[in-house]
């Protein structure tokens, strides 16, 4: 639908004006004979709704694969970044977010009565979370980002990169501070600086340098690619981690890549966590782990390992 969205711009004044008077006369006369099309169209106020948003330029506006489904585009007051809305017009006076690229709030499960008042109440909370999607710039920009896959302002967590075993989780809070953060993969002298870092943490510096001052690093490391004589210069491929379990990178069903789960830093296997967990719950004879925690052997190198059914 996001593409469709992105073809029916209604932002040039005099192309609104023939669009608008055209669809209000499609909605004051079809919806009187054709009982089909009735779910795909709107009233005249919305129409009227859509054409002062447009004409004042508090956003703009794009039509969907139907009537009732719109994008309206936000700029933030730094005019650095535009944040998308996805509307759906349900019936006068009712309008809901179906989707949004910014942190999940309470703001995107309620109802609104007027497009203006969407475009108020989310201008607000996109001018609140300035520092969130500053920090959330800055690792993206700086670090070699693991996971989300795709990252967006929607994903309020990072995966950096520090070594091929070893990556650090950071969550970011709407205020633009980190919080939850932990090493995913066993290393002893990682964990060793990260616990002694964290009591210095400077929050008169952005998470990027706090990280790089807490790990002694000049610059982040960047993923291992394959390469071969045989390769020809600019189709070189990256050599996708895959799971010691299914031998896949990706799994529709599973979110995430692959981590490196093991406690054995020779093992150098890595692990989908639901996959990891599935294994140990079918060794242990399919019987529910206590308090979600797996205890098992690794398949790849049989040293003791857990796995949790959640993310840590």
């Amino acid at each position: 639908m996001e593409d469709l969205l992105n073809k029916f711009p209604i932002e040039d004044t005099d192309e609104l004006y023939h669009l608008i008077n055209k669809l209000k006369y499609i909605s004051q006369s079809y919806t009187q004979h054709v009982d089909s099309v009735t779910s795909d169209l709107i009233d005249k106020d919305f129409l009227d709704e859509i054409r002062n948003v447009v004409m004042c330029g508090s956003a703009r506006v794009y039509f969907g694969k139907t009537l009732r489904n719109l994008k309206i585009v936000i700029r933030d007051d730094t005019g650095l970044r535009d944040h998308e809305l996805f509307l759906e017009y349900q019936s006068p006076r009712k309008i809901v977010v179906t989707k949004a690229k910014l942190p999940y709030s309470p703001e995107q499960s309620r109802e609104y009565k007027c497009l203006e008042e969407v475009i108020d109440t989310f201008k607000k909370c996109i001018n609140d979370l300035e520092r969130y999607f500053y920090e959330l710039e800055q690792i993206d920009q700086f670090c070699t980002i693991m996971e989300p896959i795709n990252a967006s302002f929607k994903d309020d967590y990072r995966r950096i990169l520090l070594d091929p075993r070893t990556w650090l989780h950071v969550e970011v809070t709407p205020e633009g501070l980190a919080t939850n953060i932990h090493l995913v993969g066993q290393s002893v002298s990682w964990h060793n600086k990260l616990q002694t870092g964290l009591l210095k943490w400077d929050h008169d510096k952005n998470i990027v340098d706090n990280v790089m001052s807490i790990f002694d690093l000049s610059s982040f490391p960047q993923p291992a690619t394959m390469c071969s004589q045989n390769v020809v210069p600019g189709d070189e491929v990256e050599d996708a981690i895959v799971c010691g379990i299914c031998l896949c990178a990706e799994l529709p069903d599973v979110p995430g890549v692959p981590q490196p789960l093991c406690q054995n830093t020779t093992c150098g296997v890595y692990y989908h966590r639901n996959c990891l967990y599935q294994w140990l719950v079918a060794c242990a004879g399919s019987r529910p782990p206590a308090f979600g925690v797996a205890n098992g052997t690794c398949p790849t190198c049989l040293q003791p390992i857990t796995c949790s059914e959640k993310d840590s």
